[in-house]
């Protein structure tokens, strides 16, 4: 053979390896492993056409079937290792290896929790992305890449709007860079990306219907549309955005518990029920209909506390505030009480158990205590407990109480509880256990339902003041969510930071095995036969 032409098959198989790990790593442009499938055979033409007098002289020689076998052996390995980089081309070789210490690059508990719902529903989301910044792209792509890593079911398109205006007009795309989600009717949409709004996102559109959350008025609760700091309108804004119709009403206009209300939420009053308000709520509660209360420190509301005392829950006449000799009295203000042990099972504070660095900041704050017995006999469970930093003033039921002066004595410091659910099933008739079945359905015993009551001693939980806090926001919607039963909806928090993160994909995967086994091994051996040519040629 012409040693000046054996580069050609050198060429050609290198070409072939490289158009097998690209075929993937470039999946979108098609073009390279065209390109090099190409070169390939190019290569390998040229050197049979060109060398095909030495070629058909070196099969005429003796000891060429020795020689044939010895070939056909390569060509056997080779095809094995060929054989290799397209098995590996198959997406369950995937593999991610997060190797930050709080798993910051892999998706959360809660998100992965939502994307394995979607599959098992079998349900696929329309992914419409509209994007002219490139950065902003590589930032979606990446925060995508987690997604898919989880075999989340996303079918993504991507649209330029420059390019395509027509399509962009039909979506209603008014804002430059925005990532469309559609599943069946619902659609959500973002323009900044991180793994908390993206799963938000999904949650919107994974809700087969949206609820009807009801603020009380007439006791002097902040408006719900208020942007003051005692206001409400940013817990409205988050509810609504999580797909929630909130309304505001008063019980005396309506004369009995919204019939459209799947749940009534009691925040920051500052006047008491009325006694036949009391009696419309009691029977709600028995017909297990879910509430929230948030009721701030020194105000004396003796049938709303009533009430919390049926469902296991004591309001005690207190003011949690942070020790005068802390700094943090300094920045945050003395008069603010500062949760920071949570309960790492109840869904609703679990993952901020799980961050460690979470604390919910609140202003005006009593606190709570479990009853041993309650009228309608519910599981109570504490969610937080105060920092050690914060003391309780005992016995101050108004703020006249706290403007006296206060005595030793009604100092206490040390942890104390501020948020509790109870829960536990209301209702049913009682039957006997020998009673016969009914032969009518419509006179069969009723059922027993879940009650769900979460107690909250402060109303800054959701109001515009406290819900700058996003921990203090996401809280009052992971309760909202756990009072509807829908603790696959729960927020998700974003991640501190982004660190560096291990990918072995499909491709780069498929590349490293061939890169290993026949692209480095090839240059070696080519450089080395190249160099020998020379050296005997000299």
């Amino acid at each position: 053979m012409r040693s000046g032409l054996l580069f050609l098959p050198f060429i050609s198989f290198f070409s072939a390896v490289l158009a097998i790990a690209t075929s993937k790593a470039y999946s979108s442009q098609p073009i390279i492993g065209l390109a090099l499938w190409v070169i390939a055979g190019i290569s390998l033409l040229a050197w049979l056409v060109l060398d095909a007098s030495n070629i058909s002289r070196m099969f005429r020689r003796k000891g060429a079937k020795h020689g044939l076998s010895q070939g056909v052996s390569v060509i056997l390995a080779v095809t094995l290792v060929l054989g290799i980089g397209f098995v590996t081309k198959r997406d369950r070789f995937n593999k991610t290896y997060d190797v930050t210490k709080d798993g910051l690059n892999t998706l959360t508990v809660e998100s992965t929790k939502l994307v394995n719902q979607l599959k098992s529903n079998n349900q696929k989301v329309q992914v419409l992305a509209f994007f002219q910044d490139e950065a902003k792209k590589a930032q979606f792509n990446k925060l995508l890449a987690l997604y898919k890593n989880a075999a989340a079911p996303l079918a993504v398109e991507y649209i330029d709007p420059q390019t395509d205006p027509t399509r962009a007009m039909a979506e209603s795309i008014t804002v430059p860079d925005t990532v469309l989600f559609k599943l069946g009717k619902q659609e959500s949409r973002l323009t900044s990306f991180s793994e908390e709004k993206m799963s938000n996102a999904l949650v919107r559109i994974m809700k087969d219907r949206e609820h009807v959350v009801y603020f009380l008025s007439g006791h002097g609760e902040p408006d719900i549309n208020s942007k003051d700091p005692v206001g409400l309108s940013l817990a409205k804004a988050e509810l609504e955005a999580e797909r929630f119709v909130v309304k505001q009403a008063k019980l005396l206009d309506l004369g009995k518990y919204p019939d459209d209300a799947d749940l009534l939420i009691v925040a920051g009053p500052r006047y008491d029920l009325l006694p036949a308000e009391k009696v419309i709520l009691e029977q709600a509660m028995l017909e297990a209909k879910p509430m929230m209360f948030l009721v701030d420190a020194l105000v004396d509301l003796p049938n709303i506390k009533s009430l919390v005392a049926d469902a296991g829950i004591r309001l005690n006449d207190d003011l949690l505030i942070i020790r005068p000799d802390d700094p943090r009295g300094q920045i945050l203000g003395q008069n603010n009480a500062i949760a920071a042990e949570l309960d790492q099972f109840s869904p609703i504070t679990a993952d901020f158990a799980k961050r460690g660095s979470v604390s919910i900041v609140t202003a005006n704050t009593r606190s709570l205590e479990v009853l041993p017995d309650s009228k309608l006999h519910l599981k109570t469970v504490t969610l937080a407990k105060t920092d050690p930093v914060i003391i309780k003033v005992k016995d101050v039921r108004t703020e006249a109480d706290i403007k006296t002066s206060v005595k030793e004595s009604q100092v206490e410091a040390g942890s104390f509880n501020i948020y509790a659910i109870s829960t536990g099933l209301v209702g049913g008739d009682k039957v006997a256990d020998n009673a016969p079945a009914p032969k009518d359905p419509s006179s069969a015993p009723k059922a027993p339902k879940e009650l769900r009551i979460f107690v909250g001693g402060s109303s800054q939980l959701a109001a515009n003041l406290g819900g700058q806090r996003g921990e203090n926001l996401d809280l009052f919607t992971n309760a909202v969510n756990f009072l509807l039963q829908d603790e696959d909806f729960l927020s998700i928090r974003v991640k501190d930071s982004d660190a560096s993160r291990l990918d072995l994909t499909t491709q780069s995967s498929q590349f490293l095995l061939l890169f290993i086994s026949f692209i480095y091994p090839l240059l070696f051996f080519g450089a080395g036969g190249v160099y020998w040519f020379q050296r005997r040629r000299a």
